[in-house]
């Protein structure tokens, strides 16, 4: 999932002392817990517990991304929040109310047919999140325009008033993110955006924390690399592939504690 950037980046800040290997948060979390692996950054799914090592020896952990799901509808669509419920309802084949326009989703919003698309490039996880919390391993229905490129989002947003994209990160200057509520039975009812605080706080519904747990005996080798992880360079390097980063402020008391002993 990471750039080869950021593993340069690592790389180089530790001055070539640590080997690196980003195959994935499975192969990770299981090295972790058995005690063979000093280090690891796993993608946490809902509901998922933090892993914790047969040994007992204690974790350092740091949120220092996430992965998100950004809802961008036009700048004139009315509407001013969705659940996931209705989500599921415009972009899912079997959903259990499909909507075809948006007075469907919300009985006061304009007739107008709803246009849906993904923007998943490479290393994101636009479709797997959305997919996994959303559609509950569901297919898209056949209208959903999947995979389409940046470009092509951006001119959808701009261009056709019932468009709705999801995305990896808020476009720039095109259409608007929505707010979104979890509103299943025992969640959220409240609707958050998918804000730095929000994704922080794991308040917004539609995300995948990615969070770096390192074995507090092995913490001395890699306070170099961790210094440089939570720098503005990283940050702009998570962000550009899609990510988004942890806030300034986070990252400054995450660097405080590498220097408390």
């Amino acid at each position: 999932m990471l750039a080869p950037e950021i593993v340069q980046g690592l790389a180089k800040a530790s001055a070539g002392k640590l080997s690196i290997d980003f195959n994935g948060s499975l192969p990770a979390r299981r090295a972790l817990i058995a005690g063979s692996l000093p280090a690891a950054a796993l993608f946490l799914r809902p509901g998922e517990a933090a892993p914790a090592t047969t040994s007992k020896v204690a974790l350092a952990e740091f949120h220092f991304a996430t992965a998100a799901v950004v809802v961008a509808v036009h700048r004139s669509n009315p509407i001013e929040q969705l659940t996931l419920e209705q989500l599921s309802n415009a972009f899912a084949k079997e959903a259990r109310a499909s909507a075809q326009n948006w007075n469907d989703l919300v009985s006061s919003a304009r007739s107008e047919l709803i246009t849906p698309a993904v923007c998943s490039p490479d290393r994101t996880l636009v479709t797997e999140i959305f997919q996994g919390i959303v559609m509950e391993g569901r297919a898209f229905r056949s209208d959903v325009r999947q995979r389409i490129e940046p470009t092509l989002a951006a001119d959808m947003l701009t261009l056709r008033a019932g468009s709705v994209v999801l995305m990896a990160r808020a476009p720039s200057g095109v259409g608007r993110p929505l707010p979104l509520a979890d509103g299943r039975e025992g969640r959220p009812t409240t609707a958050y955006l998918p804000n730095d605080t929000n994704l922080q706080n794991g308040d917004y519904p539609l995300q995948l924390p990615l969070v770096l747990y390192v074995r507090q005996d092995r913490m001395e080798g890699f306070r170099p690399a961790l210094r440089w992880l939570f720098s503005d360079e990283a940050a702009a390097l998570l962000e550009r592939q899609g990510l988004h980063p942890a806030p300034k402020d986070v990252r400054v008391r995450f660097v405080q504690r590498l220097d408390t002993r």
